[in-house]
C-alpha cells in the first residue's frame, strides 16, 4: 500500500464508509494525510450513510454511537474534544454540521459551526447591520448552487396600532462570502421565531412563539425560509393537533428522511409523527402512530424522535435510554442506557467530510 500512488489510494479510501474512515485514519501517517486532505474531504462532501451523534450540554466531547440491532448496548466512539463548547448550546444541524450559540452571552461570543467528524470549529460571522444581542440563526444547504447558506434574524419591532411586528433578516452565502438582505414577512404582535431551527424539505424552519393568548393560532404556525427561492413563508400546524395548553409542550420539529416532520403527543399513551409530504401545498400526513408501552415514562416532554433508522425503524430518546422502534412490529429495543437524563442530546446526521477551513463549490 505504501507504493500506491496517492490518487489511487484516495480513490480506494473514498469508497469506504464514514465509520471505516475513522479507523483507516489511524492506520498510518500516509492514510491519515489522505483522509485529512481538504480536496479529499470536499470531493466527497458528505457521506451517504448517517450516524448517531451524542453530546452532553456543558461538556467538551462529541461521540459517535454505533448501533447494533441485535445487541442491547451501542458502541461509543469519541470523535473529539471541543473546549470551545463551554457555555454553548446546540441550535440546529445541517448535513452533519452542528451550529452552536452561547447560552448566556450571545452578544459577546460568536456562533460556532462544528464538524465533529473532521474536528474543525469555525467562528461564524454576523451581519454587520443587525444587533448581535438577540439573533436567531439557521444553516442550510442549497442543492441548486451547491452552497451552504446561513440566515440571521434580528429582534422584532412592534406596531401597536396594527398589532404586527417587523423582523429584519439577512442571508450569508458561504460560496460568495457575503451578506445580503432578504425580505421578511410581518408577524402578529408579541410573536417571534424560536432559536432552534430544523433544516428539512430544502428549507429552514422555526417554531413561532407567543406570550399572548389572543394570537394562539399563530403559535400553531411555523416560519419557513426556502433556501433556493430565498423567501420566507408560513407553514400551518395540522388541525388534528390537540388544542389543550401550549401545543409546543411535547411537540417536536424534526427532519425525517429529508422531509419536515412534527412529533406530537395526542394523549399520554401515543406519539404521532406527521410528515410534510408536499412543501408547496403545505400538506401534512400522519406517517406513524407509536403506542407507548406501560414501562416507559409517559411524561409529555420526555420522548424525542432522533431520526429514521434503516429497515422501518425509528430512533427514540427517552430519559437515559435510546431505543430502536420497529414500525411494523410495534416493538421497542433498548440500545443504550447511560445518557444523562437532563443534558443528553442526540442527532442522526450524515457524516460530513467538508473542511471548514477551505472554500470551494462543494463545501464551506
Amino acid at each position: 500500500m505504501d507504493e500506491l500512488p496517492l490518487a489511487i489510494l484516495s480513490d480506494i479510501l473514498s469508497r469506504a464508509s464514514g465509520e471505516s474512515l475513522l479507523q483507516h485514519r489511524s492506520v498510518c501517517r500516509r492514510w491519515r494525510e489522505v483522509v485529512d486532505d481538504p480536496y479529499f474531504r470536499n470531493s466527497l462532501h458528505r457521506l451517504k450513510e448517517r450516524a448517531l451523534l451524542y453530546h452532553e450540554y456543558k461538556k467538551e466531547e462529541i461521540y459517535l454511537m454505533k448501533i447494533h440491532e441485535e445487541a442491547p448496548v451501542a458502541a461509543q466512539i469519541e470523535l473529539g474534544k471541543f473546549p470551545e463548547l463551554s457555555g454553548y448550546a446546540i441550535q440546529g444541524t445541517c448535513n452533519g454540521l452542528l451550529l452552536f450559540e452561547h447560552s448566556t452571552d450571545a452578544e459577546s461570543n460568536p456562533e460556532l459551526l462544528i464538524n465533529p467528524f473532521t474536528r474543525e470549529v469555525l467562528e461564524l460571522s454576523r451581519a454587520p447591520d443587525l444587533s448581535p444581542g438577540m439573533p436567531v440563526y439557521g444553516l442550510g444547504f442549497d442543492c441548486t448552487t451547491n452552497a451552504y447558506k446561513m440566515v440571521q434574524i434580528d429582534a422584532i419591532n412592534f406596531d401597536k396600532k396594527t398589532h404586527t411586528g417587523t423582523m429584519r433578516a439577512r442571508i450569508y452565502d458561504f460560496n460568495k462570502r457575503s451578506w445580503r438582505t432578504c425580505e421578511a414577512p410581518p408577524l402578529p404582535h408579541c410573536t417571534g421565531p424560536c432559536h432552534d431551527f430544523v433544516f428539512a424539505s430544502g428549507a429552514l424552519n422555526w417554531f413561532l412563539k407567543t406570550n399572548s393568548l389572543s394570537f394562539r393560532r399563530l403559535a400553531r404556525t411555523m416560519l419557513s425560509f426556502d433556501l433556493v427561492k430565498e423567501e420566507f413563508s408560513f407553514i400551518p400546524i395540522p388541525d388534528d393537533f390537540s388544542e389543550w395548553g401550549d401545543f409546543n409542550v411535547g411537540t417536536q420539529m424534526q427532519e425525517l428522511g429529508g422531509s419536515l416532520a412534527l412529533v406530537h403527543r395526542p394523549d399520554n399513551t401515543h406519539i404521532d409523527v406527521w410528515v410534510l409530504r408536499d412543501y408547496i401545498r403545505r400538506e401534512w400526513t400522519r406517517k406513524y402512530r407509536i403506542r407507548l408501552p406501560q414501562w416507559l415514562p409517559h411524561d409529555s416532554g420526555s420522548h424525542y424522535l432522533v431520526g429514521a433508522y434503516r429497515h422501518d425503524k425509528l430512533i427514540l430518546h427517552c430519559m437515559r435510554n435510546v431505543y430502536l422502534y420497529d414500525v411494523n412490529k410495534g416493538r421497542f429495543t433498548s440500545c443504550w442506557t447511560e445518557a444523562d437524563p437532563c443534558y443528553a442530546l442526540f442527532w442522526y446526521e450524515p457524516l460530513s467530510l467538508v473542511s471548514l477551513k477551505y472554500g470551494d463549490a462543494t463545501g464551506l
